[in-house]
């Protein structure tokens, strides 16, 4: 994707975005950012925060699926569109992080399988990613849909 197409898909991302916000009624404000090479940040602050991220951010991770869905052309060629309010998604990885390696310990003490809750792909991959380079214990995910869990399992 040129730079010039790329500008073009953040700015209708953007709008995308606030026109969702303002007919949600929600008070808050947006920001978009690109952190990386094809990669759209949307950032939220406003009155309206603890809305977003209550029920372990399931109305945030709801808006970011709808934006993915809108944009799933852009999103096929690789580009990587996530939404964040108030730092939740750095914070979410560490305490995942954290989860997944007190796993790993028991399950490598044990030698008995641990599994996670359902979970969305997002927190998936990151308990996948934080383990997979600890010794003596492989991942895999297993259920259907809503019903996804990590397995932490001996190797």
């Amino acid at each position: 994707m040129t730079q010039e197409n790329f500008e073009g898909l953040r700015d209708q991302v953007e709008e995308f975005v606030k026109e969702m916000v303002d007919r949600s009624s929600l008070d808050l404000r947006v920001e978009v950012s690109e952190p990386e090479p094809d990669a759209i940040e949307v950032s939220f602050q406003g009155f309206d925060l603890p809305l977003l991220l209550g029920h372990h951010a399931e109305l945030l991770d709801a808006m970011q699926y709808l934006a993915r869905r809108a944009f799933a052309r852009s999103v096929a060629e690789g580009v990587q569109i996530d939404f964040d309010a108030n730092g939740y998604r750095d914070a979410r990885r560490e305490e995942l992080t954290l989860m997944a390696q007190k796993a790993a310990e028991r399950v490598r003490t044990s030698k008995v399988p641990f599994v996670f809750d359902p979970m969305s792909a997002q927190d998936r991959r990151a308990i996948h990613t934080a383990l997979v380079d600890i010794e003596g214990i492989k991942t895999e995910s297993e259920g259907d849909g809503q019903m996804r869990r990590v397995k932490v399992l001996p190797a």
